[in-house]
């Protein structure tokens, strides 16, 4: 059995913390509509956040998709930064511009290239089911 690395753990609490945060966007407390309308945004932009804030979180999860996950995750944070601070919300920003800072230790969990996939995928080939690596099962 492999132990999980300090950054695949840091990765893993990552997309724990974007689940949450994009299921907030989505389920939108009071507080938050308040916020979104206050700062012209709208429904519609807290729901695509929230949805991409998920989205986020399932590829921080997936090993072979985590680079793609730390790069939509810091572009989210990257925006939230920006309209905290353009709106004087400067405590408010602390929180998002230190999740920021997590996603670069995480980059060290993502896979190297030659990295062999833990998944196979199933053909059927004259009738018979063959995996990936061509052996019969």
């Amino acid at each position: 059995m492999q132990v999980p690395s300090t950054f695949s753990i840091l990765a893993a609490a990552l997309a724990v913390v974007f689940w949450v945060i994009g299921l907030i966007h989505l389920l939108g407390p009071r507080f938050l509509r308040d916020a979104f309308e206050k700062w012209n945004y709208g429904t519609l932009v807290r729901l695509v956040t929230g949805t991409l804030e998920i989205v986020a979180a399932l590829m921080l999860a997936h090993p072979e998709l985590r680079g793609w996950g730390i790069a939509l995750a810091a572009l989210i944070m990257f925006g939230a930064v920006i309209t905290l601070l353009k709106h004087e919300q400067y405590l408010c920003a602390v929180p998002s511009i230190a999740l920021m800072a997590a996603l670069v230790p995480a980059i060290l969990a993502i896979p190297p290239a030659d990295h062999q996939l833990h998944y196979t995928t199933i053909q059927m080939v004259s009738g018979q089911q063959v995996a990936q690596n061509g052996h019969s099962l």
